[in-house]
């Protein structure tokens, strides 16, 4: 998604990233997925506006908003 927005996202500009925690590792608890996730965000230069579980709709998944 990163590298999609630097070449598609206008600026400022916003994204929804959906995060499927058992998806990307299922050794780790999906809290650890989701911090690591948003620290790749924050490394693009993202900033994260808000993180909602989606429990108990979806199990182990994350909606993240954040803009750049």
């Amino acid at each position: 998604m990163a590298d999609n927005a630097d070449f598609f996202l206008k600026r400022p500009g916003w994204i929804m990233l959906a995060v499927k925690a058992q998806s990307i590792d299922v050794t780790k608890e999906p809290s650890e997925v989701y911090k690591r996730e948003i620290r790749v965000l924050e490394e693009r230069g993202f900033e994260i506006e808000d993180v909602v579980h989606l429990e108990p709709y979806d199990k182990a998944h994350a909606m993240i908003v954040a803009k750049r």
